[in-house]
């Protein structure tokens, strides 16, 4: 007898494109092609700017909407052009300072609903090719070139309400430049770069902002280099590092952070080819990676978006997981086929909301104190784990 295989076929399919692991090119940068840009993310909204052709630094920003693919041209940095800069969000604020060239000190708050700048309190020390993130309201800066002569191991926590920096303890690794900064879920990280000598560093860390400690963690799994892009994806608890240089050459390779065991893996190559110089960042889901250089001319205006494997058992699970009303005025129910054990809940910048550990089957949830907008709900059942997302109006 005869068997129609089609849904079987139309399955396998569909499970092969869930799980991913793959990168689209999205709308090019309108602006000028450049490399050594920041970006910051609001919502899901990415903004880039500064940077270099190795022509003319520049100053002017671009904000990309996730949600449309559409590029739109924002007010530029007050201060001078600049590349080597750092950025980092809060809120509906972004704030980018320092930079080169020579090293600058200055520091400017953009407010992405006027679409304004306003000169916040300057960074303690002139200071170029150092790193950022943010974490619950404080934004943390340091390392780079600072005229040390090994390169500078200070952070400092800049407190919005207060416009003020305040040094917390050094860096325990190597003072660098050129490394990779990011937060996730409430920590923050620092990753490779260099000191100065030969090889480069491959090295890992993790910051913990309440007792101020750092932690070393599993070398990054794709050797000594510098100038890379990184991002995170809090909802899933992984980190993803690749490209960049190491003085003998370029890379493509790409490779996935998981928090929970500490592990590294390689996943698919960097969909745009070697390069360096390049800024990475993620909104939601999914992970960004844009504009960089290959040493000399041409510069690239491309952006790339990744989209991060996913287990079976996560397909799996996410197929028994319903979420409603979504979208939803913030109070909503989770219901599963299985028997649910923890659940978290992320925004769009990764930093967690809600967490709750249960036994049950339904949870109901109320989150109407939080802002409207797009959240990612992280359903832990036994050893599965779905990421679903829900809609607050």
């Amino acid at each position: 007898m005869k068997k129609n295989l089609l849904p079987l076929f139309l399955f396998v399919s569909v499970l092969i494109s869930n799980a991913q692991n793959t990168w689209t090119q999205k709308t090019n940068f309108p602006g000028v092609a450049r490399h050594a840009a920041v970006n910051f993310v609001i919502g899901n909204k990415a903004y880039v700017g500064t940077g270099t052709d190795d022509v003319l630094f520049y100053k002017n920003f671009w904000e990309w909407d996730q949600a449309t693919d559409t590029w739109t041209a924002k007010a530029q940095l007050p201060g001078q052009a600049r590349r080597e800069a750092v950025a980092f969000s809060i809120g509906t604020d972004g704030f980018v300072g320092m930079g080169c060239c020579g090293a600058l000190s200055d520091f400017w708050k953009y407010n992405s609903l006027t679409d304004t700048w306003s000169a916040i309190a300057p960074f303690p020390q002139p200071t170029m090719t150092g790193i950022a993130f943010a974490i619950n309201g404080k934004g943390y800066v340091g390392l780079g070139d600072d005229g040390s002569p090994s390169f500078s191991k200070k952070i400092y926590e800049y407190d919005p309400i207060a416009d003020t920096w305040t040094q917390k303890g050094n860096f325990p690794g190597a003072g660098r430049t050129d490394a990779l900064g990011f937060a996730m879920n409430g920590k923050g990280y620092v990753a490779i770069g260099d000191d100065g000598t030969l090889p480069m560093l491959n090295d890992f860390w993790e910051y913990e902002p309440t007792t101020d400690t750092w932690t070393q963690k599993a070398n990054f799994g794709g050797g000594a280099r510098t100038t890379g892009a990184g991002f995170a994806i809090a909802s899933i608890g992984k980190a993803y590092i690749g490209t960049g240089d190491d003085d003998s050459g370029m890379f493509s390779d790409f490779w996935e952070w998981n928090s929970v065991t500490d592990t590294w893996v390689q996943v698919a190559n960097f969909g745009g080819g070697i390069r360096t110089d390049e800024t990475g960042f993620a909104i939601g889901s999914k992970g960004y990676v844009a504009l960089g250089q290959l040493g000399a001319p041409p510069e690239f205006n491309d952006l790339w978006e990744y989209a991060p494997l996913v287990g079976i058992n996560e397909i799996n699970t996410a197929n028994s997981i319903l979420l409603f009303p979504n979208p939803s005025n913030g109070i909503f129910a989770v219901t599963s086929q299985e028997e649910i054990t923890a659940l978290e809940i992320y925004n769009v910048l990764g930093e967690k909301v809600y967490k709750s550990e249960m036994q049950d089957v339904k949870y109901e949830i109320n989150l109407s104190a939080q802002a409207k907008g797009i959240y990612f709900v992280k359903v832990m059942s036994g050893e599965n784990v779905s990421t679903q997302k829900i809609i607050i109006e």
